[in-house]
């Protein structure tokens, strides 16, 4: 494998373990012409469509006429780009997680994963730090929801349905598959009935706590406040941007 083959694709360079000097007994060629040299058994054990792949007949590698070890391995050409090919072999080697995945990166591997039928373990530990982002959860609310639910991520989901109250009912409405949607509406239900408990919970410490009255009215009031916003966003839903406005203060959406 050339220099200049395991640089093409934008000059995208091939990292080790996967570069021309690294080992292995296979090439796996991405859709934009890098390539990468991988050990075939490690893909087999991962994913039972790749031991399909490899099953059929593959270039035989040529031997020189001195005896001396192959030069030109199997080549097999895969659909994914460059970045994607490298993000998951780093998670099928027994290597280190990806630096800084991005969110677009994180959806490519997922659809590979179920592509290649990858059990997902070591995928939703890779990306569950994009969830601890609050600048990352606000500005990909809807793709990172979306591939929580996908990764079976519940508590990620959750995280990142908070982040969806600035987009409109309609919107979400037209963005989502119907199972997506719905379930981002119990979330938001479940968001209101814990408020309605909170509040059921906490209201017997009105008339039993007389050394921190004062306090109390203080704190009753603004749970009131809060109630009061439950309510009217109950009743107006849909009513343009002052219904927006109240589930964005409560973070109902």
């Amino acid at each position: 494998m050339s220099n200049a083959q395991e640089d093409s694709g934008d000059n995208f360079t091939v990292p080790p373990p996967f570069d021309s000097s690294s080992p292995g007994d296979c090439i796996l060629q991405s859709a934009d012409d890098v390539q990468f040299k991988v050990f075939r058994q490690i893909l087999i054990l991962a994913s039972p469509v790749m031991a399909d792949m490899f099953s059929l007949p593959q270039n035989d590698a040529k031997t020189e006429s001195n005896g001396a070890p192959p030069h030109d391995l199997p080549l097999i050409s895969v659909a994914e780009d460059a970045e994607t090919i490298r993000n998951l072999l780093l998670l099928l080697y027994p290597t280190s997680f990806p630096d800084g995945l991005e969110v677009d990166a994180a959806i490519k591997l997922a659809k590979v994963y179920d592509k290649y039928l990858i059990p997902k373990a070591r995928l939703r530990l890779a990306i569950g730090p994009l969830y601890a982002s609050k600048s990352t959860l606000g500005n990909h609310p809807l793709e990172l929801y979306r591939l929580a639910l996908e990764l079976e991520m519940m508590s990620e989901a959750a995280t990142a349905s908070r982040f969806t109250h600035k987009i409109g009912f309609k919107d979400l409405y037209t963005a989502l598959p119907m199972d997506v949607f719905e379930k981002l509406l119990d979330f938001r239900k479940r968001r209101e009935e814990g408020l309605d408990n909170l509040i059921a919970v906490i209201e017997p410490r009105k008339s039993i706590c007389g050394t921190h009255a004062s306090q109390d009215s203080d704190f009753f009031r603004q749970i009131a406040a809060l109630k009061n916003l439950t309510t009217r966003i109950r009743t107006r839903r849909g009513e343009g941007e002052d219904a927006a406005a109240l589930e964005n203060v409560i973070g109902l959406e």
